[in-house]
């Protein structure tokens, strides 16, 4: 499993301080992909059956969650606008994070891989650079904040 390593350092570092973290649900989880017209990468529907609705845990304050993905995909859009950005934001690419509408990180879906290749975007920079695969964005992410709380 791709976020095995993300799960592990949650429950040694994370969950002693918080607690366990709230998923989303399988039916939660086909209803976005039925939205979105296409499959979630395995990794990514891990995480969300993991920590799709933990919206008080480890990413309080970062839209990390099932229910932000479509706001986040307008939020980036709107963000490579201002920065004068030339990039081809598909209805493909999935936004699984956003931040404050400053950054954002994503993926491209039609690649049909398990753990695909991100991409991070922030404002101040002329174009979005490679951040690893989503198993690696999310343990980074967790792993920076987890010394914060």
């Amino acid at each position: 499993m791709p976020i095995e390593a993300a799960k592990q350092f949650h429950a040694l570092h994370i969950e002693p301080r918080i607690g366990a973290p709230i998923g989303a649900s399988e039916a939660e989880v086909e209803a976005l992909e039925r939205k979105l017209g296409f499959q979630l990468p395995q990794a990514y529907r891990d995480y969300l059956l993991w920590m799709g609705r933990d919206c008080d845990g480890i990413f309080r304050g970062s839209a990390w969650f099932i229910d932000c993905i479509f706001s986040n995909h307008g939020m980036l859009r709107d963000l490579l606008e201002e920065e004068e950005v030339e990039y081809q934001l598909k209805d493909s690419h999935v936004v699984f994070f956003s931040h404050q509408g400053y950054m954002a990180a994503w993926f491209e879906a039609e690649a049909a891989v398990p753990d695909p290749e991100c991409w991070f975007m922030t404002d101040g920079v002329s174009e979005p650079r490679p951040a690893g695969r989503f198993s690696e964005f999310l343990l980074n992410d967790m792993n920076g904040l987890a010394g914060v709380l």
